[in-house]
């Protein structure tokens, strides 16, 4: 019996166009490995593309199925047992009950010095987890829709902040500088580039994504922002906006960033 495939990105790209031509009947079975795509998938599934991951048949879940089901069925927040493995918070749970963000990101740090990562680093990352965050508070105008989830497993740690709200470009475009944006694609690389936001740059905001390269620093990590009908890509170490790609892609809900990083 032949070894089934693992859901990657690529993966996902062709199950959710193949959806797009009313084709998901030809799709074959996938074992989800990694969190990130099965989180895009949640972001097409809002727009009715694509099952959720936890209903689709022709997906096996690996160890994914409770923040799985947290993700799609909007719980405030869930946390495997003994504080390691993966974890899920609603966002709108950072405006109402700052204490139990902070003990979510204690979590989340613990769980992220258990995949083997050094101290500093996981201190960095979890600033970049709390910065992307808070740009749901301030971008998305859905922010009970959106989510923080994490995995880790040993020297591996990976999390995704989502939500269904109005995306890269209209957020952008809510201000009237960036009338010329007209296109999914350039309002990601433009929200990307450091201090960039629906504020405009006077205003010394839109740093949450350079904080995240910043945390990145000589690491070895794969990114993918996901946001209306494209995605920008970045794998590597030190990953920047100089070695990105950006691709059209079929459309997905709100904005997602996904970071997987490993030793």
């Amino acid at each position: 019996m032949p070894d089934i495939e693992s859901l990657t990105f690529a993966a996902l790209d062709g199950i959710a166009f193949a959806a797009s031509r009313g084709r998901l009947g030809d799709v074959p079975e996938y074992v989800a490995d990694d969190l990130g795509p099965l989180i895009e998938m949640v972001q097409l599934a809002r727009t009715g593309l694509l099952p959720p991951p936890n209903s689709a048949p022709w997906l096996r879940l690996n160890g994914t199925e409770a923040v799985l089901r947290a993700a799609v069925s909007g719980t405030e927040r869930w946390a495997s047992p003994y504080g390691n493995g993966s974890g899920f918070l609603r966002c709108d749970v950072l405006q109402t009950e700052p204490k139990r963000w902070t003990a979510f990101l204690l979590e989340t740090h613990k769980a992220a010095l258990a995949s083997g990562f050094p101290t500093q680093t996981v201190s960095r990352l979890m600033g970049a987890m709390g910065e992307l965050a808070d740009n749901v508070l301030e971008h998305s105008e859905a922010v009970p829709t959106g989510f923080v989830v994490y995995r880790s497993r040993p020297g591996s740690f990976e999390f995704a902040v989502a939500d269904k709200g109005i995306g890269t470009l209209a957020s952008l475009r809510s201000n009237p500088k960036y009338d010329y944006l007209v296109d999914d694609g350039d309002a990601l690389q433009c929200a990307l580039t450091d201090g960039e936001s629906r504020f405009g740059k006077a205003t010394q905001r839109g740093t949450g994504f350079s904080t995240l390269f910043r945390s990145l620093v000589n690491m070895n990590a794969s990114l993918r922002f996901r946001s209306g009908d494209h995605a920008l890509i970045m794998h590597g170490t030190s990953p920047t906006l100089v070695n990105a790609h950006v691709a059209k892609k079929a459309r997905a809900s709100g904005f997602m960033t996904s970071v997987h990083c490993t030793i």
